[in-house]
């Protein structure tokens, strides 16, 4: 009966450690928090920021003011990894950008009331007053 104790003990502690060892190396699920802004001040949000702990993760805006969400920028570690755009608001983006640079062309271009809200060079959280 001794043996049968010490044998459960020791198996519940090597099983404990497995499961120890399995929460230390699963890093826990991102936490994303979201921040509107109202450009034309209609009382809808015109801007949604999505950010981490660091950085804002995802911008999505509404351009044409109809409540839908007509150009996307996505980030990478506080800078812009691409961003796409719904040029004849058909609900598809239809238009394509992987360089900063050709997006805050077209963005200046073609929404300059977004310039301020879209055109970052850096998008690190602490750049943001939510």
């Amino acid at each position: 009966m001794k043996n049968v104790l010490i044998a459960l003990f020791v198996c519940g502690l090597v099983c404990l450690g497995v499961n120890l060892a399995y929460a230390q190396e699963v890093s826990p699920a991102a936490v994303f928090k979201t921040s509107d802004v109202d450009i034309n001040k209609d009382g809808n949000p015109d801007i949604t920021y999505t950010y981490d702990q660091n950085n804002v993760v995802k911008v999505e805006a509404d351009t044409n003011y109809d409540d839908k969400t007509d150009v996307v920028v996505y980030t990478e570690n506080g800078k812009f990894k691409s961003a796409e755009a719904d040029t004849n608001y058909d609900g598809v983006m239809d238009k394509k950008f992987s360089d900063a640079a050709e997006f805050n062309s077209w963005l200046n271009k073609n929404k300059p009331d977004f310039q301020d809200s879209l055109n970052k060079k850096d998008w690190s959280d602490n750049k943001f007053k939510f």
